[in-house]
């Protein structure tokens, strides 16, 4: 298929289908153009479509996770490395970064095949659930791309509704691809258009249960569970009263009632099965023919020890990662050391025999708990949010803990995002949405000329590529990076 020269949106809304039906069985891909694809006979495998576009390399397969870690305060790279991931890890990107171009094409890819979906699929009884995976996953995409380019809500409360400051939403199905050149909404209109999806994505997509293979798809339960996060990450944290706290608790009770939490002293098995777990609400699935050897997303975390399992080695846990840790934690097992560095070894592989190819975890509940702890803190709440908390440590292995105050049980909180969240794409919006400083004090890493990032340094917002900015002139570049 040939097309005119286009800006990376109007090319996504241009291609055609991934129609590959290996998420939930494995009949042979196929792709399918707009003309013949959207009918109800195809919605099943528009859906899985979806979630192929969402596995992509520089998506969930691999880069977008693993950004979000080396940009935060818990992993390092050193000299010795695979030529991967150092320009994020150094805070020395650009527009004209290669990886994040591709992260932006793939995540506008899946919002522009949901939006199709959803207006052009007819309204029927059996199109209604893939309607409404459609609204999750764009949600999710469009989440994922406000995390990537913009500032943190929290640092934008006074200017959330100011032009440009938000992400292009692809809301509607394009018939003309070689004229779309959309704008930016402003932050407030995306996260409202997020938290519009999944309200609609509660309302059609299945039902879910806690370790069934409904994980593997959006679902209601995934709707409400990003919900809390989207919730969360838009609340107002100067004022106790905002309402977002307490839509976080109301969307979160129900999941930690239904979901139960780990509490394997091996921890680790719990990434190393192709099988739903009990915590698992949303998990991007990955069998044989998704793997890509030695770029298997596990790859860039495993030590090169010379072992049937030997990665890349490139990232590995750094000191202030490593003393938060306790002896007694479950999350220990989770942990590998050789040649004196510490690696995580979440992604070793989900038991296909393929080291490195994992089940990507969107959603656990562990995040869903700690979300509602929380707003729960926000509120004042203080000691039903160390109920929360203590909740998670004790099913951790640990003993629960007591804290007098709000900064006490607010660094509890951050301490205990860290430890379970690690590995999953966490780190750097946690860090900058609550006012952290990325600092790392290993030696050996390799760091910028300007060794801590402050949370207002304009790089905690990436830029917009390059080829967007250059292709759509109603395109405005983030600050900090114009020519």
């Amino acid at each position: 298929m040939k097309y005119p020269k286009l800006n990376i949106l109007a090319l996504t809304a241009a291609v055609a289908f991934s129609a590959c039906n290996s998420k939930l069985d494995l009949a042979p891909a196929d792709a399918l153009d707009n003309e013949s694809a959207v009918t109800e006979g195809n919605a099943r495998i528009l859906a899985n479509g979806l979630y192929e576009r969402a596995q992509e390399l520089e998506y969930y397969g691999r880069d977008f996770t693993v950004v979000n870690d080396v940009t935060g305060g818990d992993v390092k790279i050193t000299a010795a490395n695979s030529n991967r991931f150092v320009v994020e890890f150094q805070y020395i990107f650009g527009p004209l970064s290669a990886s994040q171009s591709k992260t932006w094409l793939n995540a506008y890819r899946v919002a522009n095949q949901a939006s199709v979906m959803i207006d052009k699929l007819p309204e029927t009884a059996i199109t209604k659930p893939y309607k409404g995976e459609a609204h999750f996953m764009r949600a999710l995409a469009h989440f994922d791309l406000v995390r990537r380019y913009t500032r943190p809500y929290s640092q934008m409360l006074d200017k959330a509704t100011t032009a440009n400051t938000g992400i292009p939403l692809a809301m509607k199905a394009v018939d003309n691809p070689a004229t779309h050149k959309p704008s930016r909404a402003t932050l407030k209109e995306t996260y409202d258009a997020i938290i519009s999806d999944l309200k609609a994505a509660k309302e059609l997509a299945p039902d879910a249960g806690a370790k069934s293979e409904a994980v593997f798809r959006g679902s209601k339960d995934a709707a409400s569970a990003l919900l809390t996060r989207a919730y969360l990450y838009m609340g107002d944290s100067t004022k106790p009263a905002d309402p977002n706290w307490q839509n976080v608790i109301d969307e979160a009770t129900p999941l930690i009632n239904k979901f139960q939490l780990w509490s394997d002293a091996n921890y680790l098995a719990n990434y190393t099965t192709n099988a739903a777990t009990s915590e698992d609400i949303f998990s991007l699935r990955f069998l044989q023919p998704e793997n890509r050897g030695a770029d298997n997303f596990g790859n860039i975390y495993l030590p090169n020890d010379g072992s049937s399992t030997s990665g890349y080695g490139d990232i590995r846990l750094n000191e202030n990662f490593m003393a938060l840790l306790d002896p007694a934690d479950y999350r220990n097992s989770a942990v590998k050391v050789f040649s004196g560095n510490n690696y995580m070894m979440k992604w070793v592989g989900n038991g296909l025999g393929l080291t490195g190819m994992t089940n990507v975890k969107v959603l656990r509940v562990s995040e869903v708990l700690l979300n509602r702890a929380e707003a729960y803190m926000r509120k004042g709440d203080l000691q039903l949010a160390l109920n929360d908390i203590n909740s998670l440590r004790q099913h951790r292995g640990l003993a629960a803990v007591t804290a007098a105050d709000k900064a006490s049980v607010r660094a509890e909180l951050l301490k205990q995002r860290r430890l379970e969240l690690v590995g999953e794409g966490f780190a750097a919006t946690d860090l900058f949405r609550l006012g952290g400083v990325r600092h790392i004090a290993d030696k050996d890493a390799l760091l910028p000329q300007t060794k801590d990032i402050q949370p207002t340094d304009a790089r905690v917002a990436f830029p917009i590529p390059q080829v967007e900015i250059d292709a759509n002139p109603n395109i405005v570049q983030n600050p900090g990076y114009n020519k």
